[in-house]
């Protein structure tokens, strides 16, 4: 088995663990898949690219909203609802914004354009691009490293999440890491 999209490598979570073996390769990289989709889900966004073809039904006629963008291919729009996009845009007919990006979230018509997005028509305007993040953040490959390797641990614990003995009573460990947590809070859309 491979390791799709992850954010972190297998010779990372295994240098954490400080595992020098190969037998558990397969869980560990099934931990890592689950641990990056995990994140995924928290965040509501994808942290790695993969070219798609998207449509948009744009609100206003001069600005869309999308997901995280790292390059746009092809940018058509088609306004007479026959979805064959006959018009093509110039990289001059507009702005990805913010300027700090990749990623970016937002498309604008650039005044000197030659066109506007054709407003609440529903799906007029494709976009070809690569999507996602051109490279994984820092604190995402760290928060993925904690999250697999907590995944991988967990057969230490048969008893699930909790711990403790009669004098002291039971110690509920929380279902979400507190530093997973504020590792990926920055990136929650």
């Amino acid at each position: 088995m491979s390791i799709t999209n992850g954010y972190c490598t297998l010779a990372e979570l295994k240098a954490r663990l400080d595992i020098l073996d190969d037998k558990s390769d397969t869980i560990l990289e099934q931990n890592i898949e689950a641990a990056s989709r995990k994140i995924d889900g928290w965040c509501g966004r994808s942290f790695y690219s993969a070219t798609a073809t998207r449509y948009f039904t744009p609100e206003q006629w001069d600005v869309i909203d999308v997901p995280d963008l790292v390059s746009v291919t092809t940018l058509k729009t088609d306004e007479d609802g026959d979805r064959t996009y006959e018009t093509t845009w110039a990289t001059t007919d507009y702005e990805l914004d913010p300027d700090t990006g990749p990623p970016y979230t937002s498309v604008y018509v650039t005044p000197s354009g030659y066109y506007a997005f054709p407003a609440g028509m529903r799906r007029s305007v494709q976009i070809v691009g690569t999507w996602g993040w051109s490279s994984v953040p820092h604190s995402i490959r760290e928060a993925t490293l904690i999250l697999a390797a907590r995944y991988f641990k967990r057969k230490d614990s048969p008893m699930g999440a909790q711990i403790g003995n009669t004098e002291m009573g039971n110690l509920t460990i929380p279902a979400n890491d507190a530093d997973v947590t504020m590792l990926v809070s920055d990136y929650r859309r």
